[in-house]
C-alpha cells in the first residue's frame, strides 16, 4: 500500500473543521442568493448590477472550491 492509498483512507480534517467548511459553503450560498435578489431591483448594466453579479460569481466560485475540499478531506463514503 503506498502513501497515497493510506492518506485517502484516513480523512485528515477533524469533524469540527469539516463542519466549519460546510457552514462556510452554506454562508457563501446565502451571500450569492442575497445578491441575486438584489439584481431584481437593479437594471442590467448599472454599476450596482455589475457589483452584485461580481459578488455572486465570487461567492459561488469560493463555495465550489470549499465543496471540493470538503469532498476530498471530509466526505466519508
Amino acid at each position: 500500500m503506498d502513501k497515497f492509498s493510506v492518506a485517502d483512507d484516513q480523512k485528515i480534517l477533524s469533524q469540527k473543521d469539516c463542519n466549519e467548511i460546510k457552514d462556510g459553503v452554506l454562508y457563501l450560498l446565502t451571500v450569492a442568493d442575497e445578491n441575486w435578489k438584489a439584481l431584481e431591483t437593479n437594471p442590467e448594466g448599472t454599476p450596482d448590477f455589475i457589483a452584485h453579479t461580481a459578488k455572486i460569481q465570487w461567492a459561488v466560485d469560493v463555495a465550489a472550491n470549499y465543496t471540493t475540499i470538503y469532498k476530498v478531506f471530509c466526505d466519508k463514503k
